[in-house]
Parts: structure tokens; sequence; C-alpha cells
């Protein structure tokens, strides 16, 4: 599968609906463009509500509303007395959205995330995520359990306002996405090492941690394909992820191969690898261990099929990185790595230095490899194991 283009997501001619108004609140992230096209080639009108601080230029064909969508007075401002058949709530706050939208549409797809889920966040007492995570999975619903799970919380809360006043309405759970423009750009932590000469990079744990990720196209055909199907959406909640599940060092690494560079991945634990924990891995290091998702209801509800390969989609992240040779990561507040090579050189330096005394210190006797099959060496006899 890697490596060849996908089938996109049907037409709105194959899903046999008739035009609608549409309201995209967001859209020039790096999902709504390709959201915003695809409600374009299926004849939709199409309105898209942001704040105003970007613009990209593909959307200079559409209708624009300025406004904030996390706030009430300003959703109600902006929005005025307009009715829309459907609306697409990428950004903002969806519980004040939700409220705003009462009366004033046909139908709402909701834009929610996976760290909603209980376990998500270390020390919620909730344990770990099961893998795969299935949409059935609780959601969380303590609000004692510390500032990181009550994000969780604020996103629960969220999706059940939207459902109060929109008991038909369609919730879509977003993973890490990636793609231009994309608000936290994770490759740059590698591309810029390359960029820099670097010889190595620090993973902690080894990079061995698996986030489902997905590609803005990809995510795109998720929204595209809940409202190709209507009947099916209404109420429901939909996980939605690339087709393929890589591990922190597995993405890394295959960052720096279609680079074409040489950059060593250097296994520290997460422990000592403070800045590197807290910088590639989802949400500041706080996530658990693997957060797997499971999107075999969007396949088997939807007829999603994902738009793009992962390896095609990463490619296109990295052609546009080539397009900004002044890149300059201060313009993402959500990036935080520093690029701070000092100290990375220091503390690898420090790490393979205590491995080494660790391993002198310790006399350990490693056991002998044993096959788990017997091998008796005459007809009804037992081996040299008792086997």
């Amino acid at each position: 599968m890697l490596g060849k283009r996908l089938r996109p997501a049907r037409s709105g001619a194959e899903s046999g609906m008739d035009a609608m108004r549409v309201l995209v609140v967001g859209g020039t992230g790096p999902t709504g463009p390709h959201v915003v096209r695809g409600l374009l080639e299926r004849g939709h009108d199409t309105t898209i509500f942001h704040r105003g601080a970007h613009e990209p230029p593909e959307l200079a064909g559409v209708e624009h509303i300025h406004g904030d969508p996390h706030f009430r007075a300003s959703i109600d401002d902006a929005l005025g007395s307009r009715r829309f058949d459907l609306v697409i709530a990428m950004y903002g706050r969806l519980r004040h959205l939700a409220a705003a939208l009462a009366g004033r549409c046909g139908r709402v797809v909701g834009i929610s995330g996976v760290p909603i889920y209980r376990g998500y966040f270390p020390g919620d007492g909730c344990g770990h995520l099961p893998v795969p995570v299935t949409e059935d999975h609780p959601v969380a619903d303590d609000a004692s359990a510390g500032p990181a799970a009550r994000f969780s919380l604020r996103l629960a809360e969220a999706e059940k306002a939207l459902f109060t006043h929109h008991p038909e309405a369609t919730v879509l759970r977003f993973p890490m996405l990636y793609g231009p423009n994309n608000a936290r750009p994770h490759e740059w932590s590698v591309v810029r090492r390359v960029r820099d000469g670097r010889r190595h990079m620090i993973l902690p744990d080894g990079g061995l941690q698996i986030h489902t990720r997905c590609a803005a196209r990809n995510a795109a055909a998720f929204v595209l394909a809940a409202i190709d199907r209507p009947d099916s959406a209404a109420g429901q909640v939909y996980n939605c992820g690339d087709p393929a599940n890589w591990s922190l060092r597995e993405w890394a690494e295959t960052i720096v191969r279609l680079l074409g560079a040489d950059l060593e991945m250097v296994a520290v634990p997460g422990e000592i690898a403070v800045e590197a924990a807290t910088t590639l891995l989802p949400l500041g290091g706080t996530t658990a261990a693997h957060c797997v998702l499971s999107t075999e209801k969007a396949r088997r509800e939807l007829g999603y099929r994902p738009a793009v390969d992962p390896i095609e989609a990463l490619e296109d992240v990295l052609a546009w990185y080539e397009t900004q040779p002044d890149f300059d990561a201060a313009a993402y507040p959500s990036f935080t790595d520093r690029f701070d090579y000092e100290t990375e050189d220091a503390l690898i330096a420090e790490y393979r230095a205590g491995v080494r005394r660790a391993a002198s210190a310790v006399r350990q006797r490693p056991a002998a490899p044993v096959h788990s099959m017997p091998h008796p060496r005459t007809p009804g006899t037992v081996d040299h194991r008792g086997r």
C-alpha cells in the first residue's frame, strides 16, 4: 500500500446529495482547505468563518466571515441572522458554537480530539489505553484528576454540549495531524537537524511510543465521508487516523530517509531526556505510552477511504519545507523545540558514560537461548530438557 496514491472519497454525485449552504468554522489550517475544496467539488455553497489571522490564497474564491469562534458574543455578531444547512465546526470552542448554532442550521459536524479518552493522560487514575482504542472506550468524567486530564474533561463537555443542542450531530475525533501550515509542525524537529548537519537526535525511550497520526488530506476525507452519508453519521462519533501507525522512531527515520540524510537516533529514557519527551511526544509528552486508534467504524459505516498514502503525505510535507528555506518555527507558538544542541550533546555523552559505568559495575549472566520446541534424539523419548 505504501508509496502509491489511494482513491479519493466519493463525489457529491455519487452520494446523491442536493447542494447545501455550508459554513466551515475555521477552514484555514492544514485540513480546512481540503474540506472546502471537497465541498465545492460537490456543488455546495460554502462560506468560511474564522478570525482572519490567516488567509490562504486557495480560499480566496469563497466567502469569508470574520469573527472569533471562541466567544459566544463574537459568534452571534459575526453570523447575525444567517442560517445554514450544514456547519462544520473545525475551530473555536465547540460548546459556544453548539449553543449559538441551535435553530439556525440543519446539521453540525464537530471536530473533537483523541485526548478525550480516559487513560490518555498518565496519572488520571484510569490506567492505560487499550490497543486499539475504539469509540466505545470511556471518555473523561472526573475533574479531580489533575490539570492535564481536565483538558480531557473539557473535550467531553464540549461533545456533550454539541449533542445536547444538536442530537443528530456527528463528532470526528482527530489525532495528531500533519501537513503544511500545521499549528505544531512536528517534522521540523527532524528537518532542521538534518539541515543543520547534526549527527544524532535524542528519542525519548527509544522512540517506541506508537501514536496514530493523520495526514491533513485524510482528515478532510473523514469529514467529507461524514457529510456524504448523513443518515449513517447522525448522532455518531468516529475516530480518525491514517491506515498505518508508526512509532516515533519509525516516523523520524522515515523523514530522514526521505531527505536522503544520515541522522543517528539515540535512545535515552524519557525521565532523563526531559526536553525531547516534552517536544517530540504529543501534547508535551504528557500522553499515554501508546495511542492507537481504531477507524473501523468510519470505514464500515461511512465508507471512508484514505485520500492519500501516509508516505506520499509525508513527502508532500517535506516538499513544502523545501519551499520554505527560511522557515521560522517561532511563527508557531505551539512548537516547543529549542534546538539546544550543546545540551543535547552533553546529555548524550553523560548518558552513554552512565550506561558504560552501570554495565561494568554489575555482573550479569545472559541466559542461553532455548528453542521452544522439544528435540528428542530417539523415537518415543524426551529431549535433554525433559520435553
